[in-house]
């Protein structure tokens, strides 16, 4: 079918373009014909104006010689009026006009005076009729009531007899009693026209002619033109059509496989697994599905960058792909996962053996620019029909039991259980209502204060609370964990911080002074290539100074990976925000990092501060930490206080800030604002 419309490329290539000549020939040919026609009618037009125009102005012209010529006789000559008239008569019959018309004169009672024709001469001429009109009349009648001259138009007869139309121009000479007048038969213009026109048609039949012959001269070139360019258009078409289909082609490629290791993508392995699953229930077959994480590769990432990751992940791919049969599918899930559908399974002794084969071949020592790497995986197994018929969950599931073979120790697997079922129901659910509840402002801020050694309010962290619609009020252990998990933490964050932000504006609109603004973030967000870029447009779109603001993150989250910690927590600290490690004590730092970090404040956990005075060792770790942060120089500041023994025992040893119960739980921003703002800053104290 393709081959057959291609036949008709060069067909359609002298067709179209002779039908568009013809069309536009046939259009320009009515034009040009329509155009001639008008300036034809507008030349006829003009010419009939330039006759009357012309008549009118020799007709005149005539009259106002002869008039001059009988005034000077009259005046020149001692005659009387009988000769004057006869001398009239001869001068008259001399005069010869080089246009049409003739001059007669008439006496004020009708005589003919002169007249072109003398047989006229000597009658009297007043009673004379035509066509109803008294013409001779009207002529004597017009020049005695417009001496000076005037037009007349009437009826007369042609030598033919025929009756015509004419036009006089006459005047009257008083002295002799004389009405002098010119006349001309209109039948002239008449014949002028027709000569026109006659010309015009002439000249219009060779228009059409030159138009057909140029028209029938450039239709042949056409189709000749046309004939050879379809040849070239046609060879050039097999080439494209080759070109189009090589780009089809590698556009296939690049929408169902992924561009670094050539393994079918995402997208492509749900269609290989929907057909997997049909294959299934028309044969009662079961297939596997393998979630595979690669162990320790994001350090190699970090210390040798992304090519030599990029180089580590296509080595994998090859020994996936060399684990498994070739009707199995192998694909890269995205970043360092990847999906392996085993089909066709009669026993998970099966499943078993290709997975050991695929841990195997992913612990094999890998070689690149003479420096070697080692890289273990961690795998979860879902089954066909014994974990579900919901291909998007045999995927969660799988997912699942991958991180319960990371927490087991990695380079292992583990088969989904049915007894993490309801974790992954609400695993899937949680996300759900996560990001439903960003959408609808569920979350809300709390702030806790802060308070130095004065007793002065200092400042306040900021935390969060759920109001979930159907669970009510949570804490953040009830979704915190689950939010690092599923990947949403860093929009809680980032959510958390503009309000407190906003919160802090207005506040500080309205004349209040709160202090410092405390806010957490995770390691998640440290290592998002835009965080900072966030955190700086959120503080311009609210226009407050970075220097009330302090950033918190955890001593745990900056010990995971402290070159990327240092590098970020840099580039906040240049924007004018301070920066404090959370829960100190717990995240078994190394003071050579530590002295690297640009930090301005330590926080002791609280979990040191409960059990002070009483518990000897919080109490030693209490004054190390408090020793440790003034050695550093650094702020030191003690959270979860709740007794006025434990605020007065880290005021003593040296603590500058404290923040716990004792002052107050965290409580909503209206409460803060009634309880701490309301009073002049600085004039009461707590």
């Amino acid at each position: 079918m393709h081959k057959n419309k291609s036949k008709l490329i060069p067909k359609l290539i002298i067709a179209l373009p002779v039908i568009s000549v013809l069309i536009s020939i046939i259009l320009i040919s009515i034009g040009t014909i329509y155009t001639i026609k008008h300036t034809f009618e507008k030349e006829l037009k003009q010419t009939e104006e330039e006759f009357f125009k012309n008549l009118k102005y020799t007709t005149k012209q005539r009259i106002d010689l002869t008039f001059n010529v009988i005034d000077a006789l009259y005046k020149n000559h001692t005659l009387d009026k009988n000769n004057t008239v006869l001398l009239i008569r001869n001068v008259m019959d001399k005069f010869r006009w080089p246009d049409n018309g003739y001059i007669f004169i008439f006496d004020s009672k009708g005589n003919t005076i002169y007249h072109i024709n003398h047989a006229f001469i000597g009658q009297n001429r007043w009673n004379i009729e035509r066509n109803g009109q008294k013409i001779v009349q009207m002529i004597i009648n017009a020049a005695l009531k417009h001496p000076e001259g005037t037009f007349v138009k009437y009826a007369a007869y042609f030598p033919n007899k025929k009756s015509m139309e004419k036009i006089s121009y006459v005047k009257y000479y008083k002295p002799l009693d004389l009405v002098i007048g010119t006349g001309i038969y209109l039948n002239y213009l008449d014949k002028n026209l027709i000569a026109k026109k006659q010309k015009q048609k002439e000249l219009l039949n060779d228009v059409i002619k030159i138009i057909l012959l140029v028209s029938f001269i450039s239709m042949i070139i056409t189709m000749f033109i046309m004939y050879l360019l379809s040849i070239i258009v046609n060879k050039l078409f097999r080439v494209y059509d080759k070109t189009i289909q090589s780009e089809k082609h590698k556009l296939f490629i690049r929408a169902n496989f992924d561009a670094l290791t050539g393994l079918c993508n995402r997208e492509c392995f749900m269609q290989k697994l929907k057909d997997a699953y049909y294959d299934s229930i028309r044969n009662n077959k079961k297939f596997a599905v393998l979630f595979i994480d690669i162990d320790y590769f994001k350090q190699i990432n970090d210390t040798d960058g992304h090519k030599v990751g990029d180089k580590v992940l296509k080595i994998l791919a090859e020994r996936l792909k060399k684990s498994v049969r070739k009707t199995d599918v192998v694909s890269r899930f995205g970043g360092d996962e990847f999906l392996v559908l085993l089909k066709d399974i009669h026993s998970i002794e099966d499943v078993i053996i290709y997975t050991q084969r695929i841990l195997e071949e992913i612990k094999k020592e890998i070689e690149i620019n003479s420096k070697k790497y080692y890289v273990t995986g961690s795998i979860g197994i879902s089954i066909y029909p014994d974990n579900g018929e919901d291909l998007d969950k045999l995927i969660i599931y799988a997912d699942i039991a991958m991180y319960q073979s990371k927490n087991d120790g990695k380079d292992r697997f583990n088969f989904y259980n049915i007894d993490y079922n309801k974790k992954a129901e609400d695993y899937l659910s949680l996300k759900q209502e996560i990001m439903q509840g960003l959408k609808n402002k569920e979350f809300e801020i709390y702030f806790q204060p802060q308070f130095d050694k004065f007793e002065y309010l200092y400042g306040s962290e900021v935390l969060v609370r759920w109001n979930h619609p159907d669970k009510g009020f949570l804490y953040p252990e009830k979704f915190i964990p689950y939010a690092i998990e599923l990947g949403l933490i860093d929009k809680i964050d980032l959510y958390v911080f503009e309000e407190a932000v906003k919160t802090y504006k207005h506040w500080y609109e309205k004349g209040y002074n709160p202090g410092v603004l405390s806010w957490n973030v995770t390691m998640c967000q440290l290592q998002k290539n835009d965080f900072f870029s966030e955190i700086k447009e959120i503080i311009n779109k609210y226009k407050i100074n970075p220097g009330i603001l302090n950033l918190e993150i955890t001593e745990e989250s900056i010990m995971k990976n402290p070159q990327i910690s240092i590098k970020m927590l840099n580039l906040i600290k240049e924007l004018g925000i301070s920066i404090s490690v959370d829960d100190f004590g717990t995240g078994y730092s190394s003071l050579a990092y530590l002295k690297k970090l640009p930090i301005d404040k330590i926080k002791i956990d609280q979990s040191f501060i409960s059990d002070i005075p009483y518990n000897r060792d919080d109490v030693i770790i209490t004054k190390a930490i408090i020793n440790l942060g003034k050695n550093l120089d650094l702020k030191v500041v003690a959270e979860g206080v709740k007794t006025k023994i434990q605020r007065q025992f880290v005021i003593d040893k040296g603590c500058d800030f404290i923040q716990g119960e004792y002052y107050s739980m965290p409580i909503d921003k209206n409460h803060f604002e009634e309880k701490y703002l309301k009073v002049i800053y600085g004039s009461e104290q707590i």
